[in-house]
């Protein structure tokens, strides 16, 4: 009965032992922190019933690796600008004569009827050069292919805005984003 409980005694010591190993490598190292490299704690042994040896080996495992040592940078897109610019369909009556595109004239704005669609997503907005016309500032602006003459405060190509100029260069509104352009700049809208 006495080899029991020394049995029992050793083995309540060994226990006592691997659970504080345990807790001190769980809790121990720094609030939390991973181990950066794996390392084995000590062995605990103790004799079994037979007369055996018992041995429990733990190791931490070490932190993760990243392939290539860095992690990938993909460019940002405007999450609100669409991916695909959907047009919809529109039927016109058929007439004998040809169809033609005309020419609008509208205060300081020129351009022709057929750009006065909404451009598509991608397109680019260049400022050609900002001159006085009649004691007016005005800015010439390419939106695609197609040249706009506007006025602080008009509107142009269906989404676009100049809201003020100031010297060589524009502030101007795509929908409601703001973006700025001088002379001889351009973006992708």
């Amino acid at each position: 009965m006495g080899e029991n409980k020394r049995l029992l005694a050793i083995l309540a010591i060994g226990g006592v032992i691997v659970a504080a190993l345990v807790a001190y490598n769980l809790f121990g190292k720094g609030g939390g922190e991973e181990a950066t490299t794996s390392t084995p704690a000590p062995a605990v042994t103790s004799n079994g019933p037979a007369g055996g040896t018992a041995t429990t080996t733990t190791t931490t495992p070490g932190a993760p690796s990243v392939p290539g040592g860095e992690f990938d940078v993909f460019a940002t897109r405007d999450p609100f600008e669409p991916v695909v610019s959907v047009t919809p369909v529109t039927t016109t009556p058929t007439t004998t004569s040809s169809a033609t595109t005309a020419t609008t004239t509208s205060g300081a704005t020129t351009a022709t009827t057929t750009a006065q669609q909404n451009p598509s997503g991608g397109t680019s907005v260049a400022l050609l050069d900002v001159f006085d016309e009649g004691g007016v500032t005005k800015a010439r602006v390419q939106v695609g292919s197609t040249v706009y003459t506007v006025a602080p405060g008009e509107t142009f190509a269906v989404s676009y805005r100049l809201v003020s100029i100031s010297g060589t260069c524009g502030q101007f509104l795509y929908g409601d984003a703001p973006f700025q352009l001088c002379e001889g700049e351009a973006v992708i809208k």
